[in-house]
């Protein structure tokens, strides 16, 4: 009933000098500059701004920025929108919103407005909201505005509320 066509040939020519054109992000990006050690930023900003109802900032037009798991990163990592973390981070993290989840970790400075942690800090960390969920282990120092701690989070250090 149908027959079939021969295959055609691959072009086993190599290609070269061919533009390559990648899409344009409307997403979070990350840029990675050429320095003594890594910089990276990811570009999310907030437009029209407005409080949830679980108390953090979001956008409808925004998304968070995810590490997943298997990635890692060493440097200074920054923010302006939300980061979803499930992978290892060595160095300074800078971002409105920070989410650990309980495979990542991280190892440095943290520095975030909401900062929720279910995974490993190892270093200081400063926030104005600081969630320590059931899994979460945290050894270092904490300045914070406001802390829940649930059942089971550790944390190893000293927490110091700040005005």
């Amino acid at each position: 009933m149908f027959q079939k066509k021969p295959p055609t040939p691959l072009n086993t020519q190599p290609v070269q000098d061919l533009p390559v054109k990648f899409p344009m992000a409307t997403n979070p990006t990350l840029s990675i500059k050429p320095t003594e050690t890594a910089v990276a930023t990811i570009v999310d900003p907030f437009v029209n701004e407005s409080r949830g109802e679980t108390g953090l900032a979001v956008s409808p037009s925004s998304k968070p920025s995810i590490l997943s798991h298997g990635f890692e990163f060493e440097g200074i990592l920054k923010s302006e929108g939300v980061l979803n973390i499930s992978s290892r981070i060595i160095g300074k993290v800078y971002a409105k919103s920070i989410f650990l989840d309980v495979d990542g970790e991280m190892d440095g400075e943290i520095e975030s407005e909401i900062l929720t942690v279910k995974g490993k800090i190892s270093g200081e960390i400063r926030c104005h909201d600081l969630t320590i969920g059931p899994k979460a282990v945290i050894s270092g120092n904490c300045y914070y505005r406001t802390i829940n701690i649930q059942r089971g989070g550790k944390v190893f250090g000293k927490l110091s509320k700040v005005d």
